[in-house]
């Protein structure tokens, strides 16, 4: 399943870009079912979790809670171009909360195409219905709602010589949430359309010199007696790697403007990393994170800037056994913009830990378990809150 991406978006592109529709991580063991060049892999998780703030409230209120998670992963190799299409449904079941029994689902497909003459284009599309939040650890914001979320993303680039290439990218997103005011306070979604150029020039034999620029629309549903439409800028350099087996990185770094609802403009330090190594055969590394400006998702007629940052290490210390810790970091500053502001700008930290071990029992049963620790320390005392989530799960996948 894959969360809302926010903070990984440009990573995630670029990623595709070098490698195709390849995982960008280490190699894994090719599974499922084979019809010449089409694979169908059919999995199902069995889950067993203890949260200790279901909530995500200053007043924990803790349970248990039962998952089934069906799904399939399909890939096409053609030629010069392939397919990757995931789809999945996951109901969850609370041992004392039981109206919050809910059922999520999503799907994703990803399609490239390239030439021999230099260019290669690449489209996906994501739709997810889900009631569960969505970690910083895996490119989410932290935030828990009843929410749909859609996306369609594409990207083209072209060889122009052996030294100089450009992408052109261009995205659009809808994240809208469920809300029950009789519950919680309301949250806001959004309609944002981007598009951005990079340019990549090689300086060595294993390193590009990068400029990009981008600008972004959004229309925000938290906009009320103002207008709902925000504009952006950013222009970034940077570093990228080259074709290496062992290292790749995409590192830009740069200033962004924000114009929120037709108000005061906001400028900022903003950046985007994507990094992985594979230090030795057993040991991996990857390093994730963005900074970026976007309307308030909690606060009305209010913007803010996100920094966000994740790293991950992963040891295999046997054949069937695959460990991982992750550590994940997001700031949210807020922005109060205009002169007739009903709300303080409020400022929130959120830190998140998890230990992971995946275990093959047998060719097609895996049983994993992990912790994770999450805080939310902020400027308003209703924000803030911590969270312990104990997973214990059985993987059938073939």
């Amino acid at each position: 399943m894959m969360a809302r991406n926010s903070i990984h978006r440009k990573a995630i592109l670029a990623c595709l870009l070098l490698t195709g529709l390849s995982v960008c991580s280490w190699a894994q063991e090719t599974r499922g079912f084979k019809f010449n060049n089409l694979t169908v892999s059919p999995f199902v998780n069995l889950e067993y979790m203890y949260d200790s703030n279901v909530n995500l409230t200053k007043s924990a209120t803790e349970d248990s809670i039962i998952r089934v998670n069906p799904g399939v992963d399909l890939s096409y190799q053609g030629n010069e171009w392939g397919l990757s299409v995931n789809a999945w449904y996951a109901y969850d079941w609370y041992k004392d909360l039981d109206d919050m029994n809910a059922d999520r689902f999503g799907e994703s497909i990803n399609v490239y195409r390239e030439s021999a003459k230099g260019w290669r284009l690449v489209l996906g599309q994501k739709y997810m219905e889900t009631s569960q939040d969505d970690s910083i650890i895996d490119g989410g914001n932290g935030l828990w709602r009843d929410r749909n979320e859609f996306s369609l993303n594409g990207a083209l680039s072209y060889e122009f010589s052996e030294k100089t290439s450009m992408t052109l990218n261009a995205m659009y997103s809808e994240l809208e949430y469920a809300n029950d005011t009789e519950e919680f306070g309301a949250l806001y979604g959004w309609q944002e359309w981007s598009t951005g150029v990079e340019v990549a020039r090689k300086i060595s034999e294993k390193t590009d010199l990068l400029v990009s620029g981008s600008y972004q629309e959004y229309t925000s549903d938290g906009a009320v007696g103002m207008d709902d439409s925000s504009t952006g800028y950013t222009l970034h350099v940077g570093l990228g790697s080259r074709a290496t087996e062992r290292i790749r990185y995409h590192v830009l770094t740069g200033a962004s403007w924000f114009d929120y609802a037709g108000a005061d403009q906001l400028v900022g330090w903003t950046y985007s990393v994507d990094a992985s190594w594979v230090i030795t055969k057993k040991l991996a590394a990857t390093l994730a994170g963005s900074s970026y400006f976007q309307p308030s998702e909690q606060t009305q007629n209010q913007a803010m800037q996100v920094y966000a940052i994740s790293t991950g290490l992963t040891y295999k210390p046997l054949r069937k056994l695959s460990t991982r810790l992750d550590i994940a970091y997001r700031r949210e500053d807020g922005e109060s913009v205009g002169d007739d502001v009903a709300f303080d700008a409020v400022t929130d930290d959120r830190y998140s830990v998890r230990v992971r071990a995946d275990y093959e029992l047998q060719r097609y049963v895996s049983i994993y378990g992990g912790l994770e620790y999450e805080e939310v320390m902020s400027d308003a005392n209703m924000n803030e809150y911590d969270r312990y989530l104990f997973l214990l799960g059985l993987n059938f996948r073939y």
